[in-house]
């Protein structure tokens, strides 16, 4: 069976065990945040892009701060409003 490892980097090295003082996931999250005000953000609260009407972004980039909790969830629900969002652009 073929790893990625190998293939990627064929020359044995010590990979890091990220498994022992690993307390918390690391997501990112905040690239593209969202805000009503362009000079405060990359997308509106419809996460398009500010001043390209037909661009849009979805996913953890647009989220204007992080908490604690796993965002896999959020993520899903805002991906699920963009579609639904973007499914009434393309009805017209």
């Amino acid at each position: 069976r073929a790893r990625l490892r190998d293939w990627v980097l064929p020359d044995p090295i010590a990979w890091p065990d990220t498994t022992q003082d690993e307390v918390a996931g690391k997501h990112h999250m905040g690239t593209t945040r969202m805000a009503a005000d362009p000079a405060r953000g990359v997308v509106d609260a419809e996460c398009r892009v500010h001043g390209i009407g037909n661009l849009y972004i979805g996913g953890s980039s647009v989220f204007a701060t992080s908490g604690h909790a796993n965002p896999t969830y959020t993520i899903i629900q805002l991906t699920l409003r963009l579609g639904d969002r973007l499914g009434k652009v393309l009805k017209g």
